[in-house]
């Protein structure tokens, strides 16, 4: 389990086309992956509901449990994506509103019309067969992905300077557990937090803050990668331009995204008005279901019902009516939770 690694994509992604020369510059260091966007365009979408998602730029995010060897991870299958995060960028507002998808959402995860837990995807097919499955479960359309491990959230937050967050009694009992865990897979140094209450966390401790389930439930652990992600995002917006370097030449190597320099610039020339606005857990309606050999998943009640939810809030269309397969989907999920109820 990880901290939400989308924190620096979404750095990277706003401020980085400032630095266009520096990119180019890092580029080679980045992470190269097969990733065929015509594989994963959504062939279930009209015209008319791809058109209405124009105006947004949608990337995928992935925060993977591998580990860094020499700088370098492993980012394609055989990772599971214990992130697994949807950032929509309204290009004329400015606002950037974040979903994360539970981990353990019990979806249709690939052209076998297998069901699994989401982040199964990845680890059978990397990005490619994850932002697939994410598209045509989610009615979206997502063509553009973004992966980290969490070391390269670590130093990210480190080179921000770390940030404030208030620490609960019960986070605070899981907390140090986490970091000495962390600091030995990282390498990175850090310390124990000595009391609950306002605190100020480094790169370590705020992965580790992440981490934190054993504390509630999952969807608080999501909730606690965003409150992170939108504290970074201030960080970084009010950043100089040293740090931001600094940042770019760190991150780079631990990257691995097909987001084109020509989508970043525009961001940047008008930075100003970029903010994290709402953020929201798919699916919202929910239940939580054994199943099999499967284990414990989190059940969509129903997909067809949290998958117009999902389109009202992230691109505020209050009539949207879902793909025939999404139906065929929702269907199948719940037929097969009831019977598993009926024999349990």
């Amino acid at each position: 389990m990880i901290i939400a690694a989308e924190i620096v994509v979404i750095i990277l992604m706003i401020l980085g086309g400032a630095f266009w020369y520096m990119y180019h510059r890092t580029f080679g260091s980045m992470q190269k992956i097969d990733f065929n966007e015509d594989q994963v365009k959504n062939v279930n979408l009209s015209q008319e509901q791809i058109d209405d998602m124009k105006g947004y730029m949608t990337v995928a995010c992935f925060g993977v449990d591998s580990r860094s060897q020499h700088g370098q991870m492993n980012v394609g299958k055989g990772t599971n994506a214990d992130v697994n995060m949807i950032a929509n960028i309204n290009l004329e507002t400015g606002e950037i509103r974040l979903v994360s998808v539970f981990r353990d959402s019990y979806l249709n995860i690939n052209d076998k019309n297998s069901y699994n837990k989401i982040n199964a995807a990845y680890a059978q097919g990397g990005p490619e067969q994850a932002v697939k499955a994410l598209n045509k479960n989610l009615g979206l359309n997502i063509t553009q992905y973004a992966t980290f491990n969490w070391k390269a959230v670590a130093d990210a937050i480190n080179i921000l300077g770390g940030v404030d967050v208030e620490l609960s009694d019960a986070e605070f009992s899981w907390i140090n557990a986490f970091i000495t865990e962390t600091v030995k897979e990282t390498g990175i140094g850090s310390h124990q937090l000595t009391h609950a209450g306002n605190v100020h966390l480094d790169g370590i401790q705020a992965v580790a803050y992440g981490r934190i389930r054993y504390s509630d439930t999952d969807y608080a652990r999501t909730e606690r990668q965003r409150i992170i992600l939108q504290k970074a995002f201030d960080k970084a917006k009010n950043a100089d331009w040293a740090t931001l370097n600094c940042l770019i030449q760190t991150i780079m190597p631990q990257l691995a995204t097909n987001v084109d320099i020509t989508d970043l610039i525009p961001l940047a020339r008008n930075i100003a008005k970029f903010h994290i606005g709402e953020t929201a857990g798919f699916p919202a309606a929910r239940g939580e279901q054994d199943v099999g050999k499967i284990g414990d998943c989190v059940i969509p009640q129903t997909l067809e019902y949290n998958v117009k939810e999902l389109h009202k809030f992230l691109f505020d269309e209050e009539d949207y009516q879902v793909p025939s397969n999404v139906k065929e989907y929702s269907n199948h999920i719940a037929q097969v939770t009831v019977l598993r109820r009926m024999r349990s």
